[in-house]
């Protein structure tokens, strides 16, 4: 086959990601963590944490708390919260070559274990982009100590190669609220429940 038919078959695919997106938005959740139940009438009582470079990872994580009634919070304002107070904490960060941004793989190294967590990512690379938010997803999840109930990513305009320019979407929004009712719902009906007073955590790292 003629190598530049080959490359024009890429670079129209290469086009077509660039400028329609093609669904790169999904949510995945983790039936087996166990959900600690608390008394509080506000339960789950959550916390969005998030970092962002274009404004996309904080429109994602703003329609998440408003979903979920909840502070939506940057990653240098979290020493005015105490993460030991929250059922819930929910993590985002764009993706910087699979992984989250310093500043969030520092808040994940440093933060006393969760109750219960979920994380979230925006990317903006085409091709390999979905591939890159899934590690930096689940490099995240490793962080959380085994309290992770879902992971959710999506598009995001791209400043420096200018690619998805009109992500994340209503449609995008729409998901991301998806996923925080699906997330609230796992705290609220779960098999895997534990009933009563959440135990004690320390503020100490582990």
């Amino acid at each position: 086959m003629n190598r530049n038919f080959i490359f024009r078959i890429l670079f129209a695919a290469f086009l077509a990601c660039c400028m329609c997106g093609c669904s790169h938005t999904t949510a995945t959740f983790n039936s087996d963590i166990q959900v600690v139940r608390s008394l509080d009438p506000d339960y789950p009582k959550a916390l969005v944490v998030y970092d962002s470079w274009s404004g996309n990872t904080q429109l994602v994580a703003d329609t998440i708390a408003e979903k979920l009634s909840c502070p939506s919070v940057h990653v240098d304002q979290i020493a005015e919260y105490k993460i030991n107070e929250y059922d819930l904490i929910i993590i985002g960060s764009p993706v910087h070559g699979g992984m989250p941004t310093g500043k969030i793989e520092d808040f994940l190294t440093n933060m006393p274990k969760p109750k219960m967590s979920a994380v979230f990512a925006t990317f903006g690379a085409p091709l390999l982009g979905p591939l890159t938010a899934n590690a930096c997803l689940n490099k995240m999840e490793k962080k959380l100590q085994g309290t992770c109930l879902g992971k959710f990513k999506c598009l995001g305009f791209h400043k420096i190669i200018r690619t998805y320019p009109s992500h994340p979407d209503e449609q995008d929004k729409a998901d991301a609220s998806k996923f925080a009712e699906e997330i609230r719902n796992l705290c609220l009906n779960h098999d895997n429940m534990k009933s009563g007073p959440a135990p004690e955590i320390s503020d100490e790292n582990p």
